[in-house]
């Protein structure tokens, strides 16, 4: 009788900074309804991962959860994997962390269930051909990849259904092959289909095995979970009593049948993920300028931990669980655009790198600290302020832009400039949203025409900006004051006129709580220019993740606007108001020229996810505008401050 062998491997993960009430909605729907069938069949064979962050977060709520589930593994119903602390995407890490990232969770999963797991779950099956020391070197027998990378490797469809090992400098690992096609109809067919799929897999020797490997919210969050619990009754009930498909753990799977040969496999990812990143999961760290923001700050951090003589264990818990994959990318399961899991990467890394600094003395001898030094790794150096309360780092060869600033106050840790560029997306097609022509930071400058509106700037109508202020290189000066002067040289264009050269400058200065930036347009051309002066922000409210429907907004002359509110008038100052967070204040000090306009608007970007296309919140744009009428010679100049309230 021809015979297949079947492993069946439920992931579960909820990502760092994920909103509690989602995590406890997935809970109740998916988590507890999973737990249940295992109970129910327990005499079936089961793989789990449990990631770092969710396994943090259940050891914290649902300790009891973890323990019905610590007691089927000791039945011998579950067989465990181990992971990334963090669920990062190892290749992506510095060697050492890669180590590290395994280690702690194995200790962090040990303290608990009392053994180490011997297979690892491969976070988001990012592969590529370093990683067999990493695992080997932490006790790694085995991990699962996708039948995608064995097939860019060029291997047939045959070699799906083994086991096999493959080695880097000597360091060896198992590998179980995922099929993807198998992912397609279960849970999604009726289990005849299902059987009939395994069985056309099937020999007379027996010896092959199908792997099936997926997010446990398929089963009771994705869809119905009345329905889940159906099928998964339906299927198990039916596969308990067939004798052509046997359940199998990994490690006795090994057992009985070894492994088929040795085997070298390219970097790859499964079938949707090569997709999403154009065939190499680093892609979207050139695609995204976020994620690779968010990268490089991880690598600047790093050096810190580095470099501090003795650390608390919290310091590098806080730093891996910042590398938690789900806010670097995007896809139908990626979160770059979920400003809530951004927040929390920016959160932890903030403080874990003021606990390296005050172990190193980083402030001993001068505060504050001004490095020119290439923190996104472009090859041009960016300007990088550093304060025991206050980072500022600032672009020159991108318009003189402010690109992350950073609160480090205990308890107010927060990125105030992690917004998001609203970026081209295949779905975007058809839904009137243009993509952004430059990041969506701030200290921007734009002319624009003076027939320019809200609606045109934060909905990207073309040829609106008549300068090249917004996206030229500009120079550095550093005062012995710790002034930073940036200054630039373009031109205001307008069709059928001379272009008119347009000298800008932006003088900023730090004071305490305060970035004070003033700002001077200069007509250095021979005709008279006529233009709205844009000053533009984008800032990114702190978002509460523990309490779910608390509104965030902002304030104008005392009335109360929610964050999805657009505004246009006449005024120079705004309050940035969120639940449990200082106020961040706004406002233009002075100007040498007549009234001041603001324009606020949601910054707003449509995001692919498991249950369709949603408008999500990026952060609050908003446009300082003047219109002014410069003589040759002539010049305007703006005063503006941002401040945390106290």
């Amino acid at each position: 009788m021809p015979k297949i062998n079947f492993i069946f491997t439920i992931h579960f993960h909820q990502p760092t900074g994920q909103l509690k009430w989602v995590n406890e909605k997935i809970y109740e729907n998916s988590y507890k309804l999973l737990l249940e069938i295992f109970k129910k069949y327990a005499d079936m064979k089961f793989t789990v991962h449990v990631s770092g962050p969710l396994l943090h977060y259940m050891l914290e709520y649902h300790r009891d959860w973890l323990d019905e589930l610590a007691k089927l593994g000791d039945y011998g119903t579950i067989e465990f994997l181990a992971g990334s602390l963090g669920e990062a995407i190892l290749p992506l890490l510095p060697l050492e962390d890669r180590i590290k990232q395994i280690r702690e969770y194995v200790k962090l999963f040990e303290r608990f269930f009392g053994f180490k797991p011997r297979g690892l779950w491969l976070p988001e099956r990012v592969w590529e051909p370093s990683l067999p020391y990493p695992l080997a070197v932490n006790g790694i027998e085995y991990v699962l990849v996708d039948d995608s990378t064995l097939y860019r490797a060029g291997h047939g469809n045959e070699d799906v259904y083994y086991a096999w090992i493959t080695e880097e400098g000597g360091y060896r690992v198992k590998i179980f092959v995922i099929d993807s096609p198998l992912r397609y109809v279960l849970p999604w067919e009726s289990s005849e289909n299902v059987f009939n799929y395994m069985l056309s897999k099937a020999t007379e020797e027996g010896d092959r095995v199908l792997v099936w490997g997926s997010d446990a919210e398929k089963f009771g969050e994705w869809r119905d979970p009345g329905w889940a619990r159906w099928w998964l009754n339906d299927f198990l009930s039916k596969l308990r009593s067939r004798r052509d498909i046997v359940m199998f753990h990994p490690m006795d799977y090994l057992r009985e049948y070894g492994v088929r040969g040795l085997i070298y496999l390219p970097a790859g990812s499964y079938d949707k993920m090569l997709e999403w990143s154009n065939g190499f999961f680093r892609n979207f760290l050139l695609k995204y300028r976020e994620s690779n923001n968010m990268h490089k700050k991880m690598l600047y951090v790093r050096w810190k931990l580095s470099q501090a003589p003795s650390l608390p264990l919290d310091a590098w818990r806080e730093y891996y669980l910042a590398q938690c994959n789900d806010a670097y990318w995007h896809g139908l399961f990626g979160g770059i655009y979920l400003s809530h899991l951004r927040q929390a990467i920016y959160e932890k890394y903030i403080i874990a790198e003021k606990i390296a600094e005050e172990s190193m003395g980083y402030y001993d001898e001068r505060e504050p600290i001004i490095r020119l030094y290439d923190f996104d790794h472009d090859g041009s150096k960016e300007i990088l302020y550093e304060s025991k309360k206050l980072n500022a780092y600032l672009k020159p060869n991108d318009g003189g832009t402010l690109f992350e600033l950073d609160i480090k106050e205990k308890d107010l840790e927060h990125n105030l400039q992690d917004t998001m560029t609203r970026y081209y997306e295949p779905y975007i097609e058809g839904t009137g949203l243009n993509p952004d022509w430059y990041r969506r930071v701030s200290m921007r400058l734009h002319l624009w025409s003076r027939d320019t509106s809200l609606y045109d700037w934060i909905n990207n109508t073309p040829f609106k900006d008549q300068s090249d202020l917004a996206l030229n290189k500009y120079s550095i000066t550093i005062t012995p004051e710790n002034e930073i002067i940036l200054r630039t040289l373009g031109g205001h264009y307008v069709y059928g006129l001379e272009p008119s050269r347009i000298y800008a400058e932006k003088k900023i200065v730090f004071l305490d709580n305060t970035v004070k930036t003033i700002y001077r347009v200069e007509n250095r051309g021979g005709r008279s220019v006529e233009t709205l002066l844009g000053i533009e922000y984008h800032l990114a409210p702190k978002i509460n993740r523990e309490t779910k429907g608390e509104v965030m907004g902002y304030m104008i002359d005392n009335v109360f606007h929610p964050v999805n509110e657009v505004y246009a008038g006449e005024n120079r100052r705004v309050v940035l108001k969120s639940p449990k967070y200082p106020d961040i204040v706004l406002e233009e000090e002075g100007s040498s020229h007549g009234e001041t306009h603001l324009w606020i608007s949601p910054l707003e970007m449509l995001a692919r996810t498991e249950k369709g296309i949603r408008r999500v919140f990026q952060g609050v744009a908003i446009m300082f505008v003047k219109p002014v009428k410069l003589e040759p010679g002539e010049a305007v100049e703006s005063r503006i401050n941002l401040s945390i309230a106290r």
